[in-house]
């Protein structure tokens, strides 16, 4: 179990070379890198790798949530967190230096409208590019540690996210 997840964080860390330079990625290209560890489905490995899938939309319909969503993706998260009753106590890596803002934006949009295409309310807008860099410049996000507490006031808000 321990290789498993340092092999997916190597992977996660170094995706960005694969990747051509001259071509922007799809949202499924941008994907990629979290697929590594939360599957293609987007339905993770439970006890090692929390599902995004079933849960994504709900937290991206709100500007909470959507705000700790561009912030995890940027700085990481670390520490024990309950997904759907399942305990995870982990890092994921922050993904912020190989990603620029339209490769977050492309990534979330594609986690919400593609792995929980049935769960998207029909007020829902997605993340752009402007969103994600106003987040990244805020002072909340400056740790994966931080994201943690804005996990828990986002689930002191909005229960049944978790």
């Amino acid at each position: 179990m321990r290789y498993r997840v340092t092999l997916c964080l190597f992977i996660a860390f170094f995706s960005h070379l694969l990747y051509a330079a001259d071509e922007p990625p799809s949202g499924a290209q941008s994907f990629e890198r979290c697929a590594t560890c939360h599957l293609a489905t987007g339905e993770g490995i439970p006890g090692a790798f929390p599902p995004l899938k079933g849960r994504i939309a709900d937290i991206a319909a709100s500007a909470e949530g959507r705000a700790y969503l561009i912030a995890v993706v940027n700085t990481g998260l670390m520490g024990s967190i309950t997904v759907e009753g399942i305990p995870y106590m982990g890092v994921m890596p922050a993904q912020g230096a190989g990603y620029d803002a339209d490769g977050i934006r492309d990534a979330l949009n594609y986690a919400v409208q593609t792995l929980d295409a049935g769960k998207v309310k029909p007020q829902w807008q997605p993340f752009t590019s402007g969103e994600v860099e106003t987040v990244v410049n805020a002072e909340v996000t400056t740790s994966s540690t931080e994201n943690a507490r804005l996990r828990q006031a986002l689930l002191s808000k909005y229960s049944e996210l978790q």
